[in-house]
């Protein structure tokens, strides 16, 4: 009897285990000691692959071969460790296939390794059983809680491959951007449907479109209330620019009454000054009569005179 039990029964407690590194597989191997094996090995190996990177799903070439169900799967996604351990994993047949996962700040990257042109026809051919494998390594990399990897991973076959047929490429697809309970062989339209595959992950799924709806909702009122204060605030600046043009407008007012009352005082003065002359000149007339008079009233004053 193998130590996973048959793939009816599953064997999701020694999967943990097998993580862990307490546990081994149906034939006594440890994860240490696979993570070890050099790339014939991993090449000429076929019942590993399935312990490594389980699925929801089980083998039809594996019958021993364990499957995730829901203990797995909150366990791998509750526990930074395991996730861990599933990441060397990956960066070992990432090895095998000639491409290295790198970090820049929190943001995985999938890129060629220094042994690309040596190991890239482990995968970069027309045909070959490592297609299937990547199927299934891009698909249990998501349902383990390691979506950004997977989706890296996806990336970096789709920028590099040349010889890799459409089919393929469509399973790498569907295993890279379907929901989590279809798997990637079924022939469905919609593949947004939420209503079939196993009941945790189908739980999985209504949850994750429920919160992404939320955020949405989130954001978009955000969105509305920027737009709200933006306009808020333009309307703000507009009156603010409306009262200063009308300050400004007053002020010159005041400016041009002020110059005109100075131009009105200085014709004020002009036409006082006038008048003064003015006065002043028939003053002058008024006073000569008389004192010509003045002087004819003495006789002889007017005698000397002839």
């Amino acid at each position: 009897m193998s130590f996973f039990g048959s793939r009816s029964t599953g064997g999701s407690s020694d999967l943990v285990s097998f993580y862990e590194g307490n546990g081994r597989d149906f034939r006594g191997r440890s994860l240490a000691n696979i993570l070890r094996w050099n790339a014939s090995k991993l090449e000429s190996s076929h019942d590993y692959i399935q312990t490594v990177f389980p699925l929801p799903e089980g083998s039809g070439v594996n019958w021993d071969a364990p499957i995730i169900d829901r203990r797995v799967f909150d366990a791998f996604r509750s526990r930074p460790e395991l996730r861990a351990k599933l990441r060397e994993s990956f960066q070992k047949i990432l090895w095998f296939y000639g491409l290295n996962l790198e970090k820049e700040g929190d943001v995985f990257k999938v890129v060629k390794g220094g042994n690309y042109e040596q190991h890239k026809e482990n995968w970069d051919s027309r045909f070959d059983h490592n297609h299937l494998r990547i199927t299934r390594i891009i698909r249990c990399l998501r349902v383990l809680g390691l979506e950004q990897e997977a989706l890296a991973f996806h990336s970096a076959l789709e920028e590099n491959f040349q010889y890799v047929s459409s089919r393929s490429r469509e399973y790498w697809r569907r295993a890279a951007e379907r929901g989590l309970n279809i798997r990637p062989d079924l022939e469905i339209d919609d593949e947004d449907d939420d209503t079939i595959g196993p009941k945790f992950l189908r739980e999985y799924e209504q949850e994750r479109k429920k919160k992404g709806a939320e955020a949405e909702a989130e954001k978009d009122k955000a969105t509305a209330e920027l737009i709200s204060n933006s306009a808020t605030e333009t309307n703000d600046k507009e009156i603010a620019t409306d009262a200063a043009q009308d300050s400004n407008t007053t002020a010159e007012d005041i400016s041009v009454n002020g110059v005109e009352d100075t131009v009105a005082g200085e014709d004020e003065k002009v036409t006082g000054e006038e008048e003064n002359k003015s006065a002043g000149i028939t003053k002058i007339a008024d006073a000569e009569p008389q004192a010509i008079a003045d002087e004819i009233s003495d006789p002889k004053e007017v005698v000397k005179s002839i």
